[in-house]
């Protein structure tokens, strides 16, 4: 949505810092069955009322400038343009990295390996997608016994071994990553695990609203998580929903005013106007922090 009276310009709602990619991510997270889906749309989508002013990476902590620097090189693209919500779309495309060994080994390297500052070189997707490999067929393995993700993530433990072994073996690769130790080896093959079972939308907005400063009013979106979830969140500025259960709307704005536009309208004219906020069986995820 646009604050002005037109939504042509730059900085206008809602942001997506990288373009959509094709990866392969596993679903079924939810449903007690994981399933690989090669070539999967991955994009994310946010809208914030606020100020996004400084973000917290490896124990330190960088003002928005820094931030967005760092996201050209940590995501790969461009920035899309210069307002800060748009850089919290950037940290969010680095964040929700459930299903994905290429995304979730990006983010291990990003925030659990310690490089001291935002002034290194980072590994673009073709190295990363190359680890992911390495993952998964240590976990294809893993599927033989079992698909359900909470008896894989019990059983990590041996997923992880069989990781570290093949990756010991990977001597070039690990040079690329910047990985001179068995100590950071491990790490980075922990962390990773974690973040592919772990990290979904939900607890990657719990991780940005953990390391942000400034204030939000902030929805988040996300391809993976289009037909079961969104995440509102709330810091410093207000976000309002409400319920139209005879409509079948769901209405969330910053201002309270704009979730009444459904008040007094019949069930077939909410559908007919073909409003963008209209969901249907969907998880509605809400942090106030």
């Amino acid at each position: 949505f646009a604050t002005t009276s037109k939504a042509t310009f730059d900085g206008t709602h809602p942001h997506q810092w990288s373009p959509a990619q094709r990866l392969d991510v596993y679903k079924g997270f939810s449903d007690g069955s994981l399933r690989k889906c090669p070539g999967t749309n991955v994009e994310v989508y946010i809208c914030h009322n606020g100020d996004f002013e400084f973000f917290d990476v490896g124990g330190r902590t960088y003002d928005l400038g820094a931030i967005q620097t760092w996201l050209v090189s940590a995501t790969g693209f461009p920035a899309p343009c210069l307002v800060d919500s748009c850089a919290i779309a950037g940290v969010m495309d680095l964040l929700r990295t459930q299903g994905s060994w290429q995304l979730s080994s990006r983010y291990a390297f990003l925030f659990k390996l310690d490089h001291g500052s935002l002034d290194y070189n980072i590994p673009n997707s073709t190295l990363f997608a190359s680890v992911a490999e390495i993952f998964d067929i240590a976990f294809q393995y893993q599927l033989k016994t079992t698909r359900s993700p909470h008896e894989l993530a019990r059983g990590r433990a041996i997923l992880e071994e069989n990781i570290m072994v093949a990756l010991q073996n990977e001597n070039k690769l690990l040079a690329q990553l910047g990985i001179q130790d068995e100590s950071s080896l491990s790490v980075f093959v922990q962390e990773t695990v974690t973040a592919f079972f772990k990290n979904d939308l939900l607890q990657a907005a719990q991780t940005f609203m953990k390391g942000a400063k400034g204030s939000f009013g902030l929805c988040v979106t996300t391809s993976l998580d289009s037909d079961r979830q969104m995440v509102l969140a709330a810091r410093g500025q207000t976000i309002s929903v409400a319920f139209y259960p005879e409509e079948g709307l769901v209405l969330y704005g910053s201002e309270q005013a704009a979730v009444k536009a459904a008040v007094g309208v019949q069930s077939k004219e909410a559908w007919d106007r073909g409003s963008s906020l209209a969901a249907e069986g969907v998880v509605l995820s809400s942090l106030a922090m």
